[in-house]
């Protein structure tokens, strides 16, 4: 198995916030996000200090809106420039993210392949890049879901997530409390859809 330089015992794990014993649904994208910038800046990006809870409440990222509205990517309104200000830049399927707009753009209209997808995320975890497999859940990919990617081998994709998606035929891969999970690569290519995304955070 090849992994990104993560010391999987150091890495700090969270789980979904949840109300009313149930994980709050639509923020993939923020969990992501923070397990990508912790993996970069350890001590400014971790459980105790900037989490996923804080990113929401100080609006980092953008604005905080309820799990329905998430399709607007307004969440993400202010993520370029946050990103910027942390000498960090977001791709997606390869397009440069600079402003909101080229995110909305790139979300709704970059396209990639299965085959080319699998390719380019483990040439990312080979050169240490934080990067993301975002596959459909439903709909045809209007629901998806994004996951950070710690290693691969020949059959499997390893992502960190922050909850277990039922819905999704990944298993995880310890008996604690962290969402570290074994994703098929057979079942990235069985969800794949013109939505299909990979997303890199790159530094510098």
């Amino acid at each position: 198995m090849k992994t990104l330089p993560i010391n999987i015992d150091k890495f700090g794990f969270v789980e979904r916030e949840k109300i009313d014993s149930k994980h709050v649904t639509n923020k993939c994208g923020r969990d992501f996000l923070y397990y990508s910038l912790h993996y970069y800046f350890p001590t400014k990006f971790n459980p105790e200090n900037i989490n996923p809870i804080t990113i929401d409440s100080k609006r980092l990222f953008g604005f905080k809106l309820p799990s329905w509205m998430m399709w607007t990517q307004l969440q993400f309104f202010y993520l370029p420039n946050y990103l910027r200000e942390n000498n960090v830049k977001l791709f997606i399927n390869e397009k440069e993210i600079k402003s909101f707009l080229d995110l909305a753009i790139a979300i709704l209209f970059s396209r990639t392949t299965n085959e080319k997808a699998i390719k380019t995320v483990e040439m990312l975890v080979d050169s240490g890049t934080a990067v993301g497999i975002d596959i459909s859940l439903k709909y045809y990919g209007l629901l998806d879901h994004v996951m950070f990617v710690y290693g691969y081998d020949e059959d499997n994709f390893y992502v960190f997530d922050t909850h277990h998606v039922h819905s999704l035929e990944y298993h995880r891969m310890t008996t604690d409390n962290r969402f570290y999970m074994c994703l098929p690569k057979s079942i990235v290519t069985s969800r794949w859809s013109k939505f299909g995304r990979v997303w890199e955070l790159r530094r510098g």
